[in-house]
């Protein structure tokens, strides 16, 4: 009877263990946010239409076209080198951190337009902030 139950015991808490473990890595799996650079989506070529993407990139300012009443933000976005760069459309709420030169990942697809359509925008902090009229 003690060895059923001890048997009993060992089964249930592996059982325990294994659902936790599962937990653990679905979450680990989930939040982990993996991206591309712009040169790289181009790189991908036809491969990469129509296909759920997260693209990272520089915010050009004065492509920035924000239209309130349906709510549409289109915008560029280009790698460090300036040299490659990814028209953007999202429908939403314009971020309100949504300056020139600051990193942005867009969520979504590229069309076969070249247009990428964002339906999730994530604004990512720059590194380094300066206070105005100061140099560095």
């Amino acid at each position: 009877m003690v060895i059923r139950a001890r048997g009993k015991l060992i089964a249930a808490l592996i059982l325990v263990a294994v659902v936790i473990g599962v937990l653990i890595e679905t979450a680990i799996t989930r939040a982990s946010t993996y991206y591309i650079t712009v040169p790289e989506l181009y790189a991908r070529g036809t491969a990469a239409l129509g296909q759920e993407t997260a693209v990272s990139g520089n915010i050009l300012g004065n492509t920035v076209r924000w239209q309130p009443g349906i709510r549409r933000l289109t915008f560029q976005i280009t790698d460090d080198s300036g040299k490659s760069r990814l028209a953007v459309s999202y429908y939403g709420d314009k971020p309100d951190s949504f300056t020139n030169d600051w990193p942005v990942i867009a969520f979504g697809k590229l069309t076969s337009t070249g247009q990428f359509t964002a339906d999730k925008l994530l604004i990512k902090c720059p590194s380094k902030y300066t206070a105005a009229g100061t140099n560095g």
